[in-house]
């Protein structure tokens, strides 16, 4: 188990009621579903208003309403509610009068800025606890900071890979009024978290406290985790944040390095200038840059390393000596020859998370097709004028409306000749041309919402405008929508096809193969399905072409999917499932190349075997790419390296082995 504690807003003005709406009420898109330019998804609107009158209509019992099926009820005044597919516990009157009775309760302590309290208690993907250990757990939590007497809402949401409930409280004690003190509140949730890990034999998690062969102990671990920004940076835009960068680069090396009782500023810089960082004097302390980007928000070099601190650092080393100047060699031509202080790799802040592992120049191509995605959105945002509604008769309606009550009273004042019943009856048409008038413009009101609600007439989000462009084959929109399913909902995804597949390489994003025969059609997540008859055979994810009957007409599906697999970027292909399947599309291969310009580039080197391909010979000379972007000498240097390798002819059959491929 793990506890999160959300940051709040900064003017202490956090409400009860858009706490517990978000938390009882979802509304969240299935990925699975296919993308539509007509049907954009248009989301419930989060302001007070809105969620008031939901609340009205849930009152009201209105057929759009949320439907609340109550599930048990307590003596100490708890119930547990099912709202929609959330499960609730509540000690309060009910879910709809929560936030009014915790503003009533906090309205009586005025010295409380924020009385509002929310952390979440979240379970490891493997553990799947019932919802009354959740109950019990989000209980004992809040026995533990004091405040088991006070009114909270607890809500379940198992729409993510990871199970997990929301726990709003009210910090106002109902009986004495005062405010809860939460002075260490997270130290205090983790050994909670350690101690219901232990009682209802949950896997284990790190945090303040850890389990230690039974018992709940401090932990000694120096190294912390991610911080929350840089977490919130890879999972709201899908990239690699510096502290991941320098993590995976350097931390482990820097271990090394200290540990080896020959370190030295020197060596200390090295490393960092070979991953493109740099370390630097800070106010009192050091930081972590990056080299080639000073827009770049630095790290803490301790975060890096625990040992990475100034204090310690000169205490070993001596004074702090700052970065050596790097200095490249060049030959008559410009060919980049080395440098005193070789540089490997360079931190991109373009780059994707889910790009992790991919060749060096596609992940860069993929970070500029996003820019100019995202930079084509911003102009078509520029560019959008809201249309007007067209000229209705609501004028000639209340003109007239007018006019007729003008010669109502003309008439009473023919008719009558006493003062006091005119004056009674002025008023009384007065009511009812005011009655009227209110109900023509709420009329024309009610007109206007409708216009100015249609999708047609309103402006596309981001994501509505991105699912317009991968309904259109757009490349770049199709990997933006598999970006964001890589953190988002997961358990929403569209659900996998086969065991039987192609296996590509990582983020191998293509735009739709035209197949004959095949209908095709994007999923929110940016899955492309390929139909027949209305049924999916074919299911491309990116990682994985997946084939729902491989085995149909000799293997008919497998070289559909294969002409999907040729347009890949050939980094990796290699056949997974079973052993069946594995040398049924080997044997396809002999007799697909026949057709084709280019082999199937197939990467295992068994399958090529069985493939008819010849063994491939070791090359030493081959240079070896990683998930990183290289700077510019040493990249173009690779480039040339990479050309001269790739004369050799690995890919070509063997003579004689080829058959037929049918058209």
């Amino acid at each position: 188990m793990i506890v999160i504690v959300p940051e709040k807003r900064r003017d202490g003005k956090s409400s009860f009621l858009t706490l517990v709406s978000y938390l009882t009420l979802r509304e969240d898109v299935r990925l699975a579903e296919p993308v539509s330019p007509d049907a954009p998804v248009m989301r419930m609107s989060r302001s007070k208003e809105a969620i008031f009158d939901r609340l009205v209509d849930y009152i009201d019992r209105s057929q759009n309403a949320v439907t609340q099926t109550p599930v048990k009820e307590f003596a100490d005044g708890r119930s547990q509610v099912l709202s929609g597919n959330v499960a609730c516990e509540t000690n309060c009157f009910s879910l709809d009068t929560a936030s009014a009775e915790m503003n009533m309760v906090a309205a009586q302590n005025t010295r409380c800025i924020d009385p509002v309290y929310h952390f979440i208690l979240s379970w490891p993907e493997q553990d799947n606890p019932v919802d009354t250990d959740i109950f019990d757990c989000a209980r004992s939590a809040l026995h533990a900071l004091g405040m088991k007497e006070h009114q909270f809402v607890t809500a379940i949401h198992r729409d993510t890979d990871h199970v997990h409930c929301h726990v709003a409280v009210n910090r106002i004690n109902p009986v004495s009024y005062r405010a809860a003190n939460l002075y260490n509140d997270i130290d205090t949730l983790h050994k909670v978290c350690r101690l219901l890990e232990i009682k209802y034999d949950y896997t284990p998690e790190n945090g303040a406290w850890v389990n230690e062969n039974g018992d709940v102990v401090r932990n000694t671990n120096d190294v912390k985790s991610i911080p929350r920004k840089a977490r919130q940076l890879e999972y709201h835009s899908d990239k690699e944040s510096l502290y991941s960068y320098a993590v995976n680069e350097c931390r482990e090396r820097i271990g090394e390095i200290l540990g080896s009782g020959e370190a030295s500023w020197e060596t200390l810089h090295a490393e960092l200038i070979r991953a493109g960082l740099d370390m630097r004097e800070k106010g009192e302390g050091l930081a972590i840059y990056s080299r080639h980007d000073e827009n770049v928000t630095p790290i803490k070099a301790s975060t890096l390393h625990p040992d990475l601190t100034r204090q310690c650092l000169e205490k070993w080393l001596g004074d702090f000596e700052p970065s050596p100047e790097v200095v490249n060699h060049f030959d008559e031509d410009g060919v980049y020859l080395g440098s005193n202080y070789p540089q490997e790799f360079v931190y991109d802040a373009r780059a994707h998370v889910r790009d992790q592992g991919a060749r060096s120049e596609r992940r860069l191509a993929r970070a500029v097709a996003r820019e100019d995605l995202d930079a084509r959105y911003k102009a078509y945002k520029n560019a959008w004028v809201r249309p007007k509604m067209p000229d209705t008769d609501s004028g000639v309606h209340f003109r007239a409306l007018s006019n007729r009550y003008a010669w109502k009273k003309e008439q009473v004042r023919y008719v009558f000749d006493d003062p006091l019943i005119r004056k009674l009856i002025y008023r009384t048409l007065k009511l009812e041309r005011q009655k009227e008038f209110e109900m023509l413009r709420d009329k024309v009101k009610a007109e206007k919402t409708q216009f100015y609600s249609r999708p047609e007439n309103r402006r596309l989000s981001y994501w509505q405008w991105v699912e317009r462009q991968a309904a259109a084959q757009d490349q770049a929109a199709i990997s933006r929508l598999r970006g964001r399913a890589y953190k988002l909902k997961q358990k929403q995804r569209t659900p996998g096809l086969s065991e039987n597949a192609i296996v590509c390489a990582v983020a191998d994003d293509i735009a739709t193969v035209n197949i004959d025969g095949f209908e095709s059609r994007v999923n929110r997540d940016g899955v492309i399905q390929y139909l027949q008859d209305g049924h999916v055979v074919i299911q491309d994810s990116g990682e994985r072409i997946e084939i729902a009957d491989p085995y149909r007409e000799d293997g008919i599906h497998i070289s559909d999917a294969m002409l999907i697999a040729e347009e890949k970027s050939g980094e990796k292909l290699v056949f997974s499932g079973d052993g069946r399947f594995v040398n049924s599309a080997c044997d396809v291969v002999q007799w697909f190349n026949e057709g084709g310009s280019n082999p199937l580039p197939l990467t295992d080197p068994q399958q090529r075997v069985k493939a008819g391909y010849e063994r491939p010979e070791p090359s030493s000379e081959q240079p070896v790419f990683t998930h990183r972007i290289m700077d510019e000498e040493t990249y173009l240097a690779s480039l040339k390296r990479e050309d001269a390798a790739a004369t050799d002819d690995r890919n070509k059959p063997e003579p004689g082995k080829n058959t037929y491929r049918p058209e």
